[in-house]
């Protein structure tokens, strides 16, 4: 049986899977917070569930193991570090951010800082950015599902765009439940083949000893032979992990969790989970680098690991990892096109325009946003920008900004303010957006990331601002 047969067939029973766990999440959804935070009603395995495959995305996937196998292990030091130490920090949102009822983390702010336009604008910001962020995850579905099927790329994208519309469309029930089913493709996935991939290689040590030789040791290296510098390393690993601790989705797991003791226990059980999936994936770019010491046919780090599974792994074993990587790439866009109609619907047209709404028009009015900005997001990735792992990189920097100090300052430092919270926000995407067209223009030669110089900016004004405008009957 040749390998597209297989993965056809594998295709089609994730579809029938996918389609069949998804519709029970309609049923559940009658309002606006079923929508949103499924009611604040999910258990530890399914809140495990969502936030790990939420966090795990087609960056985790195909970016990390095709620049594993390109550059080695500085790749972990400046991406899976910040995403696993910005995942822990979340613990310190999940102790307070239970004692408020809310529908956004936008809807937090409001509360927090009594303002209806900062909750607007914050909510544009997580619109603009999802919208640009699910490009990732629908490049990454096309470049694997292209290769795969040997189908056209575009097909292929259009494949992605119906899954994560249809899952959207049921809400948070659906999205959750869904998510359940693909982190346990993932794991699946990882696991074998990184387990046959030590099995057939003759273990861990063998590998680097193989990788050693080809690379002249470079792959093992922290900065990939002086390739990386550390001032690169660190502050690109800075603009992940910021940006995962203050990031809206990850946040929304924990509201959406049944209690407090819930939300906690599901970022240390995911963080435990994600870290065994990033050795696997560590083996697998490794290993991958042995099996192929060269690879010419392909353009970009992002689709090494489709030509991996495509070539060098048996069809079976490579089915299996050929779904684990949709599962990725679905199970994080459809969480964040969710995200985006909720911020758009509650945050902007409600808060702004109609204060007062029908649950079976807010819904309505989702499943339009998720539609317009499903499509947006279908368009762009036709002509996608940069590296997975990069472009990624600078669109969490505009999360952590925007708010991390908001976020983090409003819930432990009574003295925050309004203005301290705004102008924070304003001024840090004000210094990402310079500093990233200062570097990529030529005019500032420098390897540090625009995340480091932004952050300390955002910090600086949310503090001093908030100082100068503090009356006591604020917070």
């Amino acid at each position: 049986m040749s390998r597209v047969i297989i993965y056809m067939i594998y295709f089609t029973l994730y579809t029938v899977v996918l389609l069949f766990w998804g519709k029970s999440g309609f049923k559940k959804t009658n309002t606006i917070k079923d929508f949103c935070v499924a009611g604040n009603s999910l258990g530890l395995f399914i809140s495990v569930s969502t936030f790990t495959a939420t966090l795990f995305s087609a960056v985790s996937m195909q970016s990390v193991t095709g620049s594993v196998y390109q550059f080695g292990y500085s790749t972990i030091l400046y991406s899976v570090i910040g995403w696993l130490l910005g995942g822990s920090c979340l613990i310190f949102v999940a102790y307070k951010i239970k004692e408020y009822d809310i529908v956004t983390v936008s809807d937090y702010l409001r509360i927090r800082y009594h303002s209806r336009n900062y909750q607007a604008f914050t909510g544009a910001v997580t619109v603009i950015c999802y919208i640009l962020y699910i490009i990732i995850q629908i490049k990454g579905f096309g470049i694997v599902v292209s290769e795969l099927l040997d189908i056209n790329y575009n097909i292929a994208i259009l494949l992605i765009y119906l899954f994560i519309v249809y899952t959207g469309f049921g809400g948070l029930f659906s999205v959750a439940k869904t998510d359940a089913l693909n982190i346990i493709l993932v794991l699946a996935g990882v696991l074998l083949v990184a387990g046959n991939i030590l099995f057939e290689l003759g273990g861990i040590t063998a590998i680097h000893k193989e990788v050693g030789m080809i690379t002249g040791g470079a792959s093992l290296d922290p900065t990939t032979g002086g390739l990386f510098s550390p001032i690169m390393i660190i502050t690109t690993g800075m603009a992940w992990g910021l940006g995962t601790a203050a990031n809206p989705q990850y946040i929304i797991r924990i509201s959406s969790a049944k209690d407090k003791k819930t939300g906690i226990m599901m970022i240390c059980i995911a963080v435990y989970l994600l870290s065994l999936i990033y050795l696997g994936l560590m083996v697998i770019g490794m290993g991958s680098r042995v099996m192929a010491p060269t690879i010419d046919s392909v353009q970009s780090v992002d689709e090494i690991l489709a030509y991996i599974i495509n070539t060098k792994l048996y069809a079976y074993t490579s089915g299996v990892m050929f779904i684990s990587i949709i599962a990725a790439a679905i199970s994080t866009a459809n969480s964040q096109l969710l995200l985006l109609s909720s911020s758009f619907t509650y945050d902007i047209y409600i808060n702004l325009f109609k204060r007062e709404i029908s649950n079976e028009r807010f819904l309505n009015i989702n499943r339009v946003i998720i539609f317009i900005a499903g499509t947006v997001s279908l368009l762009l990735s036709i002509q996608p920008l940069e590296t997975l792992l990069i472009y990624g990189s600078y669109i969490w920097s505009i999360v952590a900004v925007t708010f991390l100090c908001p976020l983090y300052g409003g819930l432990y430092w009574k003295r925050a303010t309004r203005q301290g919270a705004v102008f924070s926000s304003a001024g840090g995407i004000l210094a990402v957006l310079f500093f990233y067209l200062a570097t990529h223009g030529g005019v500032l030669k420098t390897e540090v990331h625009p995340v480091l110089p932004s952050i300390l900016l955002s910090m600086a004004i949310f503090y001093v601002v908030s100082v100068r405008t503090y009356r006591p009957q604020e917070g």
